[in-house]
Parts: C-alpha cells; structure tokens; sequence
C-alpha cells in the first residue's frame, strides 16, 4: 500500500474515533442533564393529588386527564393500586398520566396490605408494578400507613419488613421512595412511640420523602400541631423531605364548603418545618373535582396551590 493511501486512511480512523467519543459524550451528558433537571424539579414541591380506583364506571380516564392538565400547577399524581387488578392493566393509565404530571405510585395501600402475608409476596407486588410501570414512575410509596396495625390486621414487625424489603430492593434499582405513616390523636395511638418502638434506622435513614396521612373526619375534626409535629417528624427522617402523604374531607355529610375549607387549610399551609415539601394527595381527588369545568372544589384545590407557590422553598440537599 502507498504511504499517501496509508496516511488517508489513518486520518479516517482517527477522525471516526473522534466522531464516535463526541456522540457517546453528548448522549450521556443528556442523559445525565434530563435526570438532574426532572430532580430539581419535582424537589421544589409537590402538589399533591390522589387518583384510586372507585370511579372507573361514573367517569372517563379522558376527562380525568383534561382536569390534570388544565390545573395551574404540574401536580403529582398518587396513583393508589387496588390488589385485584395486575400491575399490567394500569399501563395506559399511568402512561396517560404522566405525560401531564408526575406520578407517585401506591402499589399496595393500607387497606390491601395485609393481603400480603410475608415480605416475599409484598415484594412481587412492586417488582410486578416496576417490570411494567417504571417509565411512567417518578416515586414509589413502598409502605403506606404503616402503623394502622388496627385495619392492617398484622403485627409491626412483619409490616415494617415489607415495606423495608420494597425499600430495599427499589433503591437498589436507582428509584426514590416514600413511606406514609399514619397520624390519630396521641390518645388513639403515639405515631412517634410506634416509630420509636418499631422503625428501624435502616428504614427511616433511607427514603427519600416521609409523609403524614391525617383525616379530620377520622379524628372527630381535631386539627394537631403541626407545627411541633413536623420537626419532630423530621428528627426521625433527617435525610427526607417531609409532607403531608394524604388529606380529605371524606364524611358521608361533608359538603362543598367543608371540603373548601378543609382543602385550604391543608394546601395553604405554610412551612411547619425546615424540610416540608407540601404533598396533600387529596384524597376523593376524582370524585370531588372531576369533572372539573366549572367545580368549585377543583378550582379552590388550583387556588390553595397557587398561593402556596409563593412560600419560600427551603430544599434538604
């Protein structure tokens, strides 16, 4: 071969090799920039909703999604799982969704967790959910109201299991997670004392958010300190941002203005503690502003969560 064609065809290669490195950076260097913005983003605050399972035969997933996205704020979706229905089936919801909100996911509630009898079986329950719905999954709620042992139906030390092994093994795949714990009245049950008597630090040091569920109604409408509740809440997860993971006016006699005040009261809500990223999830979401043109609930919820836009965002890097 000729040194003049020798030399062309080391140019070539050299240059390919170039091209090739610069296409493999920018791709990863996208990746990673994606990754960072979506994170900053969604850590800013959450604007909670619940969407559930009761209203598939009095309401269209269509008219659902057009309340999503006419909502002044891209909100976060909780979508709560019911047991009977296989992980699968949801994908069109969840894809739906999350193309006009991110989503967090309930794969198992309070009510079905004790449908589960070990953490094995818990477990599937999120590896099934994560084989189908990862694409459409910004966080996982991997143990919701872990302490209502009372409808649970099984001992704390089992349900912390499960909730630990889901922990475990979604953290293992890069996802962030969320754990929900309940509170009643202190007379009812010590939430910090069960959470002193049975969490362990190796599941409380390693979620990425911990959230109070609290219903009025539940409660015969006492309103706790939260104030007081909330830094101490933040002691026992000092790496998580902290909110509320489920609020409602779910009385058989609540009416438009309960649920208006109660809404706001919750969703305007300022800052009760250094790490507190709001959350709600009201829950009844579908059943009380959907559809939404012109409902009073849907457009007081849009309210509280524009004015809450204007508090001051203190993030726990």
């Amino acid at each position: 071969m000729k040194t003049g064609n020798k030399k062309i065809i080391l140019f070539l290669i050299v240059v390919l090799l170039l091209a090739a490195f610069f296409f493999i950076g920018k791709l990863l260097y996208t990746d990673s920039s994606e990754k960072e913005a979506a994170s900053v983003e969604m850590d800013q605050w959450l604007y909670g909703i619940t969407v559930d399972d009761c209203w598939y035969d009095d309401v269209e997933t269509e008219a659902v999604i057009d309340a999503i996205r006419d909502m002044p704020m891209k909100p976060t979706v909780r979508i709560v799982m019911s047991k009977e229905i296989p992980a699968p089936d949801y994908k069109a919801l969840f894809s739906q969704i999350h193309e006009v909100a991110y989503v967090m996911a309930c794969p198992v509630d309070s009510s079905d967790m004790g449908f589960y009898k070990d953490e094995q079986d818990y477990l599937k329950r999120f590896q099934d959910a994560y084989s189908v719905l990862k694409p459409y999954i910004d966080l996982w709620e991997i143990g919701n109201e872990i302490n209502g042992v009372e409808w649970i139906g099984q001992e704390p030390e089992l349900i912390v299991k499960k909730a630990w092994a889901a922990n475990d093994w979604l953290r293992s795949q890069g996802a962030r997670t969320a754990l929900t714990m309940y509170y009643d009245r202190p007379e009812e049950q010590d939430m910090f004392q069960w959470m002193d008597e049975n969490l362990p630090e190796s599941l409380s040091r390693s979620v990425d958010f911990a959230l109070i569920s609290y219903y009025e109604d539940d409660n015969e409408g006492y309103i706790p300190e939260w104030s007081r509740i909330f830094p101490a809440f933040e002691a026992v997860f000092p790496d998580a941002k902290v909110g509320f993971g489920e609020c409602g006016n779910t009385a058989k006699d609540a009416t438009e203005d309960s649920k208006l005040r109660m809404s706001r009261f919750y969703y305007t809500m300022e800052p009760p503690s250094e790490h507190y990223i709001g959350g709600c999830f009201w829950w009844n979401w579908v059943q009380d502003c959907v559809p939404h043109k012109g409902n009073a609930v849907y457009e007081g919820i849009n309210r509280w969560m524009r004015e809450s836009a204007d508090f001051p965002r203190i993030i726990n890097e």
